[in-house]
């Protein structure tokens, strides 16, 4: 498994711890959780999975300009639409986010060059 998916899996696994511990909060906090960590994981895991098959140093980088882009209007519609616990939902956004710096460092020794 490559760097980029092992760090979506963390960052799952992130979403998913958080929600259970905010669910010890309130409910509503943990479902807010759940939606800040996936507003996250699912732009990383569209451009894992286009990082795994790309080739193409410019479509690339379009490839993560567009993460960013599909990153921001996740966030907006989750604000627009869900109206989330602002606790739950910033706290997992940013856990799941701190996971690229912790990623490759939990992962150093595990992924070949």
């Amino acid at each position: 498994m490559t760097l980029s998916y092992r760090i979506v899996s963390l960052q799952l696994a992130v979403t998913l711890a958080a929600a259970a511990l905010f669910l010890f909060w309130d409910v509503s906090q943990a479902l807010a959780a759940l939606a800040g960590g996936l507003v996250a994981v699912a732009p990383a895991a569209l451009f894992a999975w286009r990082a795994s098959v790309e080739r193409s140093a410019r479509r690339l980088l379009l490839h993560g300009v567009l993460k960013f882009l599909l990153s921001r209007v996740l966030l907006a519609l989750a604000m627009i639409l869900l109206k989330p616990q602002a606790a739950g939902f910033f706290t997992t956004f940013i856990a799941v986010q701190l996971m690229y710096v912790i990623g490759p460092v939990v992962y150093a020794d595990s992924v070949p060059n």
